[in-house]
């Protein structure tokens, strides 16, 4: 990985927002000229600390008004199900994140879906199996970042 300095994370910080900046407008918020701002933010995708670019798309464009946020636990005494779950979460289109975490549960999932009533069949195809410990699901009212 490459060494960073403070131009460097600050160029991250900015990209971060907004990916689509331009070189002079990353140059007025760095202090450097678009050229370097331009060669560093190369660098930073050939070095791998930018990994990729995305397009933030709203859900409400797919008809996905509803986010909820998921807290699965799965039963401890079989561990060749975390890789299957994670295998599955990967392809449900419902499932916009997923990460396996530690602490008290195991999974948080961000799941996407157009209303609660298909949330709810999302629950039952999903989360009733016997190596599915429990489930606590967060419906999300708003998000500030």
């Amino acid at each position: 990985m490459a060494e960073l300095d403070k131009f460097d994370y600050r160029l991250l910080e900015l990209l971060q927002e907004n990916s689509r900046l331009t070189g002079s407008a990353l140059a007025d918020r760095v202090g450097l000229s678009s050229a370097a701002c331009l060669r560093r933010v190369q660098r930073l995708r050939e070095t791998g600390v930018i990994e990729r670019d995305v397009a933030v798309v709203s859900p409400k464009v797919f008809g996905k008004k509803m986010m909820v946020i998921v807290l699965l636990t799965m039963e401890r005494d079989r561990p060749d199900r975390y890789i299957l779950m994670r295998d599955a979460f990967a392809k449900m289109p419902e499932v916009v994140q997923c990460h396996h975490v530690t602490g008290a549960h195991d999974f948080v999932l961000r799941i996407q879906v157009s209303d609660m009533e298909e949330y709810s069949a999302f629950v039952e195809r999903v989360f009733h199996e016997p190596y599915i410990k429990r489930y606590e699901s967060l419906a999300v009212l708003g998000s500030l970042k």
